[in-house]
C-alpha cells in the first residue's frame, strides 16, 4: 500500500471528527450569528476556489500542451503514489499524452471536500468525471475517481496530491 493510501483514510476519519466539532461549535447558545455567516462565507469561497482549480485541471486534459495541466500543480507533488517534482509529473502527463492524444473529459460530479486538521489550508477533495479518450483504432471511456489534495493560502491554490481511479463497472475500451 503506498503513503498516499495509507493517510486517506486517516484523513477522511480526521475530516469527520472535525466536522462534528464544527456541529458541536455551531449549536452552543451565545454564540454570534454574524461570526458563523461570515466562517460560512469564507468556507464556501474556498471551496469553490478549490473546486475551480480540480475542474480547471480537468479541462485542462483537452489540451495539447501538458503545461497546460501542470500549471496547476505545485513544485512538488504526490502524483499516482509517487513523490515528483512538477517537471517529473509533466513527462507522465507527456506520455499520458502520446498514448491517447484524443481526449474529452465531462464535468465534475459527486465531489466531497475534507478540511484536513491540524493542517492549516490543505483540503482533501474527491469527485467523478467521465473521460473519452482515442488513439488511432482505439477508444476508452468511461468514470474516474479522482482524489486531489490541495494546499489553498494566499498566493493560489495548488494541487499538491493527485491520484485517479477508473471506476470499472463504467470503462469501455474497443479496438476499430
Amino acid at each position: 500500500m503506498t503513503p498516499f493510501f495509507k493517510i486517506l483514510p486517516v484523513c477522511f476519519l480526521a475530516a469527520l471528527a472535525a466536522g462534528s466539532n464544527d456541529l458541536r461549535a455551531e449549536q452552543k447558545p451565545g454564540g454570534s450569528h454574524r461570526t458563523s455567516h461570515i466562517a460560512d462565507e469564507e468556507k464556501s469561497a474556498i471551496s469553490s476556489e478549490l473546486i475551480s482549480v480540480i475542474e480547471q485541471y480537468i479541462e485542462a486534459g483537452e489540451s495539447t500542451d501538458p503545461r497546460a495541466r501542470s500549471k496547476y500543480l505545485a513544485p512538488k507533488v504526490f502524483y499516482f503514489g509517487r513523490a515528483l517534482t512538477r517537471q517529473q509529473t509533466e513527462r507522465q502527463i507527456i506520455s499520458l499524452y502520446r498514448r491517447w492524444p484524443t481526449r474529452k473529459y465531462g464535468p465534475l460530479e459527486e465531489l466531497e471536500i475534507f478540511a484536513l486538521p491540524k493542517k492549516r489550508n490543505i483540503y482533501k477533495v474527491t469527485g467523478t468525471y467521465e473521460y473519452d479518450l482515442a488513439n488511432l483504432g482505439e477508444h476508452l471511456s468511461g468514470k474516474s475517481k479522482i482524489t486531489c489534495v490541495l494546499e489553498h493560502n494566499p498566493s493560489g491554490t495548488r494541487i499538491i496530491g493527485l491520484d485517479e481511479k477508473l471506476i470499472n463497472d463504467t470503462t469501455k475500451y474497443s479496438r476499430d
